[in-house]
């Protein structure tokens, strides 16, 4: 277990040298290591134990690797517990990227590049609507693939790892932006303009 931490903790770091080699760097990572291993070393089985699945939306648990908190990333590794039916709902972000590897179940994933966004709405771009199953990593980029929307099939849970603190010079450590996708209009080039909602809002909606 030790080892398997340590490894992982010094993959993580590497995963993100530059922003721009996350998602190569952390499919790397989580494809080199086989998923008995992975499943162990985050304690699934004691953390999936431990919560419950929800009515609405997901429950989490944290994974402890031990992290050096002095460093300017933070690095959020989770359990996602989502029931049949129930979603990750749709939502984009800033000044975060993260990854999500689904352990069992699964879900029907949609995502969208961010072209832009306001105080009031997202404007986006389709980029995949697929299902994945268990060992399918999908991960977001700044902007790239940067909104997305998970919909499980069956009782589900992903390990996820996320890292906020990108941008040194910003006033939050990250934003998440809940998108209403039934109001969403077209924009011209296959984009929409999608207005942003609260999270009870969302929860009610998609959850």
């Amino acid at each position: 277990m030790a080892d398997f931490c340590s490894a992982t903790v010094a993959g993580f770091y590497a995963a993100v040298d530059t922003v721009a080699d996350w998602r190569t760097g952390i499919g790397e990572l989580l494809s080199s290591v086989p998923e008995t291993d992975l499943m162990a070393g985050v304690d699934f089985d004691g953390l999936a134990s431990k919560i419950e699945f929800a009515e609405l939306g997901v429950t989490t648990a944290r994974v402890d690797f031990g992290f050096d908190e002095t460093r300017t990333l933070n690095f959020l590794p989770k359990i996602f517990a989502v029931d049949t039916g129930r979603s990750i709902i749709p939502h984009g972000h800033a000044n975060m990227v993260s990854a999500h590897l689904p352990l069992t179940g699964a879900f029907r994933l949609r995502q969208y590049d961010q072209v832009m966004r306001n105080a009031r709405s997202l404007i986006i771009q389709p980029t995949a609507d697929r299902l994945i199953g268990a060992g399918d990593l999908s991960s977001i980029g700044e902007d790239d693939d940067n909104v997305h929307w998970f919909i499980a099939e069956e009782p589900s849970y992903t390990f996820d790892v996320i890292v906020t603190g990108l941008d040194e010079e910003s006033d939050h450590q990250f934003e998440i932006f809940n998108l209403d996708m039934e109001a969403a209009e077209p924009n011209g080039n296959g984009r929409l303009r999608v207005p942003t909602m609260s999270v009870s809002e969302a929860l009610r909606k998609y959850g």
